[in-house]
Order: structure tokens, then C-alpha cells, then sequence
């Protein structure tokens, strides 16, 4: 049986407005809006949790990496989206962009495309719960809304992808 090394990474999430903006479906943003996202992406670089998960049985070094950000990111998008949807949204899709930069800044291949999600396997999921983490399998997620759980080193997109059947980017549908 495989044993599970985690081993903390450090992220160097940078804000890109062009990605963010294109996140957002936006051309442009007001100033003040700009300056509260701002100061919500500092405070929230020191939310971002990373680790890569590596089985014991692997290949080189191969394993998975894991970001989230923590529940107070998710609380301070709620109140965002009790201030206003429009609030609400940009907030939403800051958080987005962070956790995308977050795992981006380790794995620059998934800036060209996405994150696969594999399924996790017993093991992980051990982890996942010694983290207070919890999997959901009917529909492949965290109980973190800010997460990503992708192959480290990156090994490929689609074909890696527990969701590949659902998803509407999948270069693999209709095959």
C-alpha cells in the first residue's frame, strides 16, 4: 500500500487584469471597484493554501497538486454578494483568478488550457480529510469553493479528466 508524502508549495499567484477581466466577461472595471479587489488580492495571497500530494509508488516524483483557498475567502465573497450581484460576481471571479494564478505559478502549463481533474484515490482522500477537506463524488469536488486538484507534473488535460464527459471544453466529447 501507497503512502501519501504532502509536501507544502509556495505559490506566487500574480493578478494579470487581461485574465481576470476575460474571467469576468468584462472589458474594463470601475477604479473604486478596482481598488477593493485590490486590497481583497493582497489579503487573500496569504489565504491560498498548496501541496503536492505525492503516492510513494510514484515516478518520478510524479503526484498531484492541491490549492484552495480558505473558508474566510468564501465568507468575504458572501458578504460581496450581500453588498450587490455585480459586488458579488467580481469578487467571485477574483477568487477564481487567484486560485487559477495560485496553481498556474507551479504548473505554468494549465495557463494554456485547464486544470484535469483526476479522481482521487483512497489514499488521497485520507488526506483530503486530515486537511478537513471533504470529496464530494457525485459531482467531482471540495467543499472548498476556491479550489484546484490537478496532476503534478502536468500530464495532460482531457484525457486525465474525471469530467471530461460533462465538461463543455472537452476536446474529448463526441470522440
Amino acid at each position: 500500500m501507497s503512502k501519501i508524502k504532502v509536501t507544502p508549495q509556495q505559490t506566487q499567484p500574480e493578478f494579470e487584469l487581461m485574465y481576470f477581466l476575460e474571467i469576468c466577461g468584462e472589458s474594463r472595471i470601475q477604479h473604486d471597484l478596482m481598488e477593493k479587489l485590490e486590497a481583497a488580492w493582497l489579503d487573500w495571497k496569504d489565504r491560498v493554501h498548496a501541496y503536492k500530494l505525492t503516492p510513494s509508488t510514484s515516478k518520478n516524483d510524479d503526484g498531484f497538486l492541491l490549492v484552495y483557498l480558505t473558508k474566510g475567502v468564501e465568507d468575504a465573497v458572501e458578504d460581496a454578494w450581500q453588498e450587490s450581484p455585480d459586488s458579488g460576481m467580481f469578487f467571485h471571479n477574483l477568487a477564481i483568478t487567484l486560485v487559477m494564478s495560485a496553481a498556474s505559478s507551479l504548473i505554468p502549463e494549465m495557463a494554456e488550457g485547464c486544470a484535469p481533474l483526476p479522481r482521487p484515490g483512497e489514499e488521497v482522500l485520507g488526506i483530503f480529510e486530515e486537511m478537513g477537506l471533504e470529496w464530494n463524488p457525485a459531482i467531482g469536488s471540495l467543499n472548498r469553493q476556491y479550489a484546484v486538484y490537478t496532476p503534478m507534473p502536468y500530464r495532460g488535460g482531457c484525457e486525465v479528466c474525471m469530467q471530461s464527459d460533462t465538461c463543455p471544453n472537452s476536446t474529448l466529447r463526441g470522440e
